[in-house]
């Protein structure tokens, strides 16, 4: 097996396909419901489908916390740590289309999201973006209160729910992990999937096989610390097969919003760097976002470094003032409460 390789073995818990999505029930159903009671913690497309659905269909699917269930609000860090790190990340899934061949187009059209009240974010010392600057682990969790959270001191930070993972099974045969994403669209982390925006997918196999998770509560671009406010979560979509584009790599139509409305009209301290090295550049950018939230809201480092992964957006201001290139961390002043 190859290093990129998982077994294809499904996590079953206790429940079974709702009423709507029932296998018997006639396809005509035009709002289908796939519940969580499987995960696969890996893309195979020797996966049977847990359901089939008619091209324009709608369909609720239930989606466990990237961590499969294995955390739970108030878990302690001792816990966490021993939690199973290969079950990262769950998929709910596939979902079928019927008459879906390669070569074909899947347009599928983000109708709403559903959180469950609660979120959590860590700091992971081997795979967080500032891995000389931290060196343990850390564990947050979040109370999320209808489109807002409160679970930092001094900070309130506006819900933009998304999935992190949204993908048709890969053409290759084999099983694979699921943190890489790729034409197959996965684990893109693109905060713009929100409720309004529209995803189009390559076809790779027939029926494309479509899987949900890694549902994010809220994240900036970037996802600096590894997570952003990874929550269970439902979310709505309508699937077609698209006759008029055609993509071979995820294309996403969104809304004109790229913020939370929360933060409409606020302010931005914007954190410029400018260097050879892209890579380093956003490191410093980050560096110096955690410092301003540490001395503005009396956090500690990490707790700061976990703001910067749920709201600092890091974009490329330009590429072409060589050899020195310029990357900016954009934070939104509405975030602080009171400090």
């Amino acid at each position: 097996m190859a290093l990129n390789e998982l077994p294809p073995v499904p996590r079953k818990r206790t429940g079974t396909l709702s009423p709507a999505s029932h296998p018997h029930r006639p396809t005509t159903t035009f709002m289908h419901t796939l519940d969580k009671s499987i995960t696969y913690n890996a893309w195979d497309n020797s996966i049977a489908p847990r359901i089939e659905i008619e091209s324009g269909d709608s369909i609720l699917i239930e989606m466990e916390d990237s961590s499969d269930g294995q955390v739970h609000p108030g878990q302690s860090l001792e816990d966490f740590v021993k939690i199973n790190f290969d079950l990262i990340h769950a998929l709910t899934g596939p979902v079928a289309i019927k008459g879906a061949r390669p070569g074909d187009t899947l347009k599928i059209e983000i109708l709403e999201y559903i959180h469950k009240g609660w979120a959590w974010q860590s700091i992971n010392p081997e795979k967080c973006f500032l891995p000389d600057d931290f060196d343990d682990f850390y564990l947050h969790h979040w109370t999320l209160e209808g489109d807002k959270t409160h679970s930092m001191p001094g900070i309130e930070l506006a819900l933009h729910p998304f999935c992190g993972i949204l993908g048709v099974q890969r053409a290759e045969s084999g099983s694979y992990r699921t943190r890489p994403p790729g034409p197959y669209g996965g684990n893109m982390d693109v905060k713009h999937l929100t409720a309004g925006s529209t995803l189009y997918l390559p076809v790779l196999v027939e029926g494309a096989q479509l899987c949900a998770g890694d549902a994010h509560a809220a994240q900036g671009d970037g996802e600096v610390s590894i997570n952003g406010l990874e929550a269970p979560m439902d979310v709505k979509l309508r699937i077609s097969i698209d006759q008029e584009v055609s993509v071979d790599a995820p294309y996403i139509y969104t809304t004109p919003d790229l913020s939370p409305a929360a933060y409409a009209g606020s302010r931005y301290h914007a954190f410029v760097c400018s260097g050879p090295d892209l890579k380093q550049n956003a490191q410093d950018a980050v560096r110096r976002a955690i410092d301003y939230i540490m001395k503005r809201a009396n956090l500690s480092a990490e707790q700061a470094f976990l703001v910067c992964s749920a709201v600092l957006d890091l974009k490329l201001s330009q590429v072409v003032n060589v050899p020195n290139l310029t990357v900016t961390g954009y934070l939104p002043e509405a975030i602080f409460v009171g400090v």
